[in-house]
């Protein structure tokens, strides 16, 4: 092989080393579980990871995942075993294993804002606006109801208690997300004619109390 002044050899040297940093680079991220391509199958394992809950039979209980239901729409807990009981202040919680809790909380609004704003979000403080309670859907039953458990089939009402304001879907709010359509979840009161809280407010706790008892 012969070279003339046009060939560059250092550059080929450069690219040869560049190609090593890459390659050794690459691996270090893969032992890391730190390519795009493991990111992305670890967020879709967690994501779509199918959890077993029962929707009726048991009572909602301090401890075990409980997941908000808006049944008549159309198309952290204080002593883990205690149940949770109509009329008692709660925290909506997510929680994950290696993380800490982030709360639910509404924060109402002191001055005019747009419309499409959403209040209800997620906040890792436990304030006064993280605090729910659940009462029972018929306005009869609410007095009687107070201090009884709250039963997994119920069809309930939640309730923020520094707004007053009952948890509802915003069924005219449609939203694309990673999951597909989605409506909107606020704080407002939709009452009929008669006084009563229409579908919107209308909610079915579903547990895994039952699930987890039998292992």
């Amino acid at each position: 092989m012969t070279y003339n002044n046009s060939v560059l050899v250092g550059n080929w040297a450069e690219e040869r080393l560049k190609n090593e940093y890459e390659f050794k680079l690459f691996l270090r991220k893969r032992e890391r579980r730190e390519l795009l391509l493991q990111k992305s199958r670890t967020l879709f394992s967690h994501l779509l990871k199918e959890k077993s809950l029962a929707i009726s039979g048991t009572y909602v209980l301090y401890g075990f995942n409980v997941q908000v239901v808006a049944s008549d729409m159309p198309a952290k807990p204080k002593v883990a075993g205690a149940k949770q009981k109509y009329g008692l202040a709660m925290s909506i919680l997510v929680r994950e294993r290696q993380a800490p809790p982030l709360y639910v909380r509404y924060a109402p609004a002191s001055a005019p804002e747009p419309k499409d704003r959403m209040p209800l979000r997620l906040s890792a403080v436990r304030d006064s606006n993280c605090r729910f309670t659940t009462m029972p859907l018929l306005p009869c039953d609410r007095l009687e109801g107070l201090g009884s458990p709250v039963k997994t089939s119920a069809r309930l009402i939640i309730k923020n208690l520094v707004a007053d304001k009952c948890l509802c879907v915003m069924n005219q709010n449609w939203m694309q997300t990673f999951f597909g359509a989605e409506c909107g979840v606020n704080c407002a009161n939709y009452i009929d004619i008669h006084g009563r809280n229409t579908a919107e407010n209308v909610f079915t706790l579903v547990s895994d109390v039952e699930t987890k008892t039998k292992y």
